[in-house]
């Protein structure tokens, strides 16, 4: 523990040398970046992500130096995934229209939706007649999550200080936000979404191995219309779901309490969970009113600090969280996080967690720190070289070092290669990892 108190200490200590060292720091110059390259599917992903019965990803695949950006063609319309992990999420989320399109067309369904004068589902005609009018274009990324706190740090804000929500109005200008609509007009607008949700529909998604609050317009709208037929018709039909939820995959029982509690239930499930990790009450309150993360993006978060057990310091993470400003933010910060509760569970336990930056850094009881990072693929960019040079200036004056990065994907070898020279530890492919091992 004197390790974590000195490590604390020497953050704070050496913050403001820091900052001077960083803006003189002579770094290469900008033509020695790495810029991020298209890639091609086939060498990303696996066949059966890539193409199935119902959809095809575009062969060139976009990244913006962290996470892929996929293009997906299916029956029921075009949809954009930001991160192999949300490519998984639409592909199955495409799967379960395709099981509801079978339903759609039973003699027990059609009987019902006549009762119910309902028709055919009309969200999946329209969107498989029309698929072009279902693209949007792929929203921005997360590299500037780590620009704003790097924007911060040479502002000389102290290193220490965890960052809240809340920029001005010439920051939202600069990042292209705030144009059309108020923020207080889109949390109206997400939060009446997010309470909206019947337990009807929570049951359907349960059935389907969906998530209730997913941002796919397409599948909510076309469960919604299956639940008020079955409402009115009085029909019933089981599917073999499989649990899509993002993140879930190490902690389970989030799938069981987002399908079967409604959103206050899950904001008092929540509720006390963080207040058994010494969060303050005022804090939580702010995290939980937070409209831009979703009941199933908090409730996942909040279960994976709660796996940290022990550790000190995690309410930093709920003041991270106040800053996504975008749902590609807000997945990051939430799977890097559930990279630390996995890391706390099978590799070493963490005592202390260090808020910093744009994420969370976990701190050993022997003082080596642990950088989760929920990478597709990372290249040596100049933001995160920036961010890589900060974190070892951090660490500089401790025994353990830089410590070790654990990567949810891979890097290149010139971002593997800087990483190493700074001190890190470079572990690759931590998805592969987590898998949990199949049951003998």
């Amino acid at each position: 523990m004197s390790t974590i108190i000195n490590l604390r200490n020497a953050t704070k200590g050496i913050v403001l040398t820091v900052i001077i060292s960083f803006s003189q720091l002579t770094l290469a110059d900008s033509h020695e970046y790495e810029n991020a390259d298209e890639l091609r599917a086939s060498d990303v992903l696996p066949k059966s992500l890539r193409k199935g019965p119902h959809h095809k990803v575009e062969k060139t695949v976009q990244s913006d130096g962290y996470l892929n950006y996929y293009r997906i063609s299916s029956d029921y319309g075009e949809f954009d995934a930001i991160s192999t992990a949300m490519l998984k999420t639409r592909v199955g989320e495409i799967e379960a229209l395709a099981e509801l399109d079978e339903l759609s067309k039973t003699e027990v369904f059609i009987k019902a939706a006549a009762d119910a004068g309902v028709g055919q589902l009309k969200t999946l005609q329209q969107f498989a007649t029309k698929p072009v009018e279902t693209v949007v274009g792929i929203p921005s990324g997360i590299g500037r999550m780590f620009k704003r706190y790097s924007r911060q740090a040479d502002e000389a804000v102290d290193a220490t200080k965890e960052f809240v929500a809340g920029e001005d109005e010439a920051q939202q200008t600069e990042m292209g936000e705030g144009d059309d609509e108020t923020t207080t007009d889109k949390a109206v607008d997400l939060t009446e979404s997010f309470f909206g949700v019947s337990g009807a529909q929570r049951a359907w998604a349960q059935k389907l191995g969906t998530d209730p609050y997913s941002s796919n317009e397409v599948l909510q709208a076309a469960i919604k219309e299956v639940a008020w037929a079955e409402r009115l018709g009085r029909f019933g039909m089981g599917f073999a779901g499989v649990p899509k939820i993002p993140g879930a995959d190490i902690i389970g029982e989030v799938n069981d309490a987002v399908w079967s509690k409604d959103p206050y239930e899950l904001q008092d499930l929540n509720r006390a969970r963080l207040a058994d990790t010494g969060a303050d009450a005022a804090l939580i309150e702010q995290y939980l009113e937070n409209p831009k993360m979703s009941p199933s993006q908090q409730t996942l978060l909040t279960a994976a600090i709660a796996e940290i057990e022990g550790a000190e310091g995690r309410a930093g993470i709920l003041r991270q969280a106040l800053n996504a400003e975008t749902e590609a933010e807000a997945n990051f910060l939430i799977k890097s996080v559930t990279m630390l509760a996995w890391y706390h569970l099978n590799q070493k336990p963490i005592a202390s967690v260090l808020t910093y930056a744009a994420i969370p850094v976990g701190v050993a009881a022997d003082g080596t720190p642990a950088l989760a990072f929920a990478v597709d693929h990372v290249y040596w960019t100049e933001t995160i070289a920036g961010a890589a040079q900060r974190h070892a200036l951090q660490t500089s004056g401790t025994e353990a070092g830089a410590g070790g990065i654990w990567l949810l994907g891979t890097a290149s070898k010139r971002a593997r290669a800087e990483l190493t020279k700074l001190g890190f530890a470079v572990n690759e492919n931590v998805a592969a990892m987590m898998v949990a091992p199949a049951a003998e």
